[in-house]
């Protein structure tokens, strides 16, 4: 699946107006947490969700109001239980920033998408300013980007002294991952009153984690889907050009024939955001895969196949001198057991285990 701001990019180079939801804040038991967010298009369509119901219903209103708009709209919301017609209260409290897109921050846009399609991880900054005291609208200033290595991008010029604190606070940003969005007022980041918005708001944005399968068959179909709506970003490896073909998978980012499967390290990027699968269409090239792929420290390594299948796989790794401690990584059997039969419920087995190691690992960064 795409980010949002791939999205919005898109929106914009298409010619068209849209709005952006984005959930700033959360208290209690509320749907969608700090950084969800909602884009409504100019043609009505609607991509992403904050959590539906009667919040939803007022943001998507609001938002429709502003797509001709220059002005944002700031707003917390109160789920007290009985006042929300839709039935979907929770008992929270929520504040969404809505705002429209407009095509001056294409830039940014294309900034923060490279960056994230590079795997870099970078810092969305918007300032704002209330137009008056306890009313809803806001001003919008200027958008900037942050990159991990300190590139920046901003849409309006600013004073060295205030960038240098905008960039210092994003990249605290970026390496605190508790914390998807900051809201900080002026006295917080220590800018001059003078020279100062009423709220910066820091979006840390992530690099989406990578996943990699090796095979085209029915199996690694079913789990393409799945995963991109999860927002992996999917590979797909296999020797034949009849299934490695976009047609076949039109939800991967990208799709790759190569043939036997050789020299997979030099095509394709290992790194620790990326999670495989090995289910290719027999021993031999499991064998292959796995025999590469097991030299990365990658997020997962997963191998499709009976314990027989994969106890055979094994022995020959052992053989040929890779270590016991890395075949102790590949989950095989692959899956948590759920009794699934079908691709279709064995891919659910398989993304629930990465789901699961992908928050593990998050509780350990």
């Amino acid at each position: 699946m795409e980010s949002i701001y791939n999205q919005i990019l898109q929106t914009l180079k298409n010619r068209q107006h849209g709005s952006l939801v984005t959930i700033l804040h959360r208290k209690g038991s509320v749907p969608r947490r700090e950084g969800a967010h909602l884009l409504l298009k100019g043609n009505g369509s609607i991509i992403g969700t904050i959590g539906g119901g009667g919040l939803e219903a007022e943001t998507v209103k609001i938002a429709r109001n502003l797509l001709d708009s220059e002005n944002g709209h700031l707003r917390s919301f109160t789920l007290v239980e009985g006042d929300d017609p839709s039935d979907m209260a929770c008992g929270g409290n929520v504040t969404v920033l809505v705002e429209p897109i407009l095509r001056g921050e294409i830039p940014v846009y294309e900034f923060i998408t490279r960056s994230l399609k590079d795997h870099v991880p970078c810092c969305f900054i918007r300032l704002i300013r209330r137009s008056e005291i306890n009313s809803h609208t806001v001003q919008l200033g200027p958008k900037g980007t942050v990159k991990a290595d300190g590139t920046t991008l901003f849409t309006l010029p600013l004073s060295e002294d205030v960038k240098s604190h905008l960039v210092a606070w994003a990249q605290i940003s970026m390496k605190d991952a508790s914390h998807t969005i900051r809201v900080l007022d002026p006295e917080a980041i220590d800018l001059p009153a003078a020279d100062s918005w009423d709220m910066y708001i820091f979006e840390s944005l992530q690099v989406f984690p990578r996943l990699v399968i090796f095979g085209g068959g029915h199996l690694s179909q079913a789990l393409c889907k799945m995963a991109a709506l999860c927002n992996f970003q999917v590979e797909i490896v296999d020797d034949r050009e009849e299934f490695a073909s976009k047609e076949r998978f039109p939800e991967a980012t990208r799709v790759l024939c190569i043939p036997d499967f050789e020299h997979l390290g030099d095509l394709i990027r290992l790194d620790g955001h990326t999670f495989s699968v090995v289910a290719t269409r027999g021993h031999r090239y499991d064998e292959s895969v796995l025999s590469q792929v097991i030299d990365y420290d990658l997020a997962y390594i997963g191998m499709v196949g009976s314990r027989q299948k994969n106890a055979l796989v094994f022995e020959r790794l052992r053989e040929r001198g890779i270590p016991p401690s890395r075949l102790k990584r590949v989950h095989a059997p692959i899956g948590l057991s759920i009794g699934s039969e079908t691709p279709e419920e064995i891919a659910v087995s398989i993304l629930g285990e990465i789901i699961q190691t992908r928050a593990e690992r998050k509780k350990t960064n």
